[in-house]
């Protein structure tokens, strides 16, 4: 019932700035809430890949970076490896389990900061879920000097990390981008937190069946609230690579069906235009602020 009444009072259905149209959501810090996020955010069916083993087996989203933070998602779950092959930035590729995207962290930058220029009140995690090296080791310190040379005035600094939105906002009106990474003593942990725990499955062809077992179980017992955390609620096909599994996610997220969302941080889903997960994080994170 919470669920239904709260869903009648969200005027704004846009999603590109849906944070910053969502009403009392400002006192809650980005750990508090719960956030759609993109698997592989950087293997869309937008970019390239090899012929083998071709985009069905790689690609988990359908647009670039800046289409899926316009379509509503607030954590990027980014893959990258260092490669001999482009220029500067461009050496630095995303990857999906080894196979190479034409995305690059050039792009990535490029897409966060037009999207804030555009939508100056929304946040942003990125989770640098892999940082690897390719056919030479991965530099770190070159990384950390790029993030800072690109973003450097919209990184949230790592001690404001448990702020509110509010207070967000009162201290700069710039910084949108909280980054977590491994820790390695080439990073700047002024800048960046520490990795994000991941609550995955484990196994690399798990049924939609299968997932919801396991999600089930993780909810029973989630991670810390007092920890940005993120579930991995995706599917993958040994015959066709990542799977749409958007009407089991849109049964299972739905704040009127479960207490699921309640209970998240970050949800990883593939293909994120095809679910109803944004609207339903909105939903959640105004039950949550409501419980305050």
């Amino acid at each position: 019932m919470e669920s239904m009444e709260i869903k009648s009072t969200l005027g704004n259905n846009a999603l590109n700035n849906w944070m910053a149209t969502t009403p009392g959501i400002e006192d809650l810090p980005l750990y508090k809430l719960a956030l759609p996020g993109t698997h592989n955010a950087g293997c869309d069916w937008q970019a390239s890949y090899a012929l083998i083993p071709g985009a069905h087996w790689v690609a988990c989203q359908h647009k670039s970076f800046h289409q899926q933070l316009n379509n509503g998602a607030r954590a990027l779950d980014i893959r990258l490896v260092l490669t001999s092959k482009g220029d500067g930035i461009d050496k630095l590729r995303i990857q999906h389990n080894g196979f190479l995207s034409s995305r690059t962290l050039g792009d990535l930058v490029t897409d966060i900061n037009r999207f804030l220029s555009e939508n100056p009140d929304e946040f942003i995690v990125l989770d640098f879920h892999e940082l690897k090296g390719g056919d030479q080791p991965f530099d770190f310190a070159w990384f950390n000097k790029l993030m800072m040379h690109f973003l450097r005035d919209r990184i949230i600094p790592a001690k404001n990390r448990y702020s509110s939105l509010r207070q967000l906002k009162d201290i700069s009106r710039t910084q949108r981008v909280l980054m977590h990474a491994d820790w390695h003593h080439d990073l700047d942990f002024e800048w960046f937190n520490d990795q994000i725990e991941h609550a995955w499955i484990g196994t690399q062809t798990p049924s939609a069946s299968d997932l919801q077992k396991y999600i089930t179980k993780v909810m029973e017992s989630p991670p810390s609230s007092y920890r940005p955390w993120s579930l991995s609620a995706t599917s993958y096909s040994a015959l066709g690579g990542p799977v749409d599994i958007h009407t089991h996610l849109d049964k299972w997220f739905d704040p009127a069906n479960s207490d699921w969302l309640l209970k998240c941080n970050i949800v990883n889903v593939d293909f994120i235009e095809e679910s109803q997960l944004v609207s339903f994080c909105r939903t959640a994170n105004l039950i949550k602020a409501r419980r305050l």
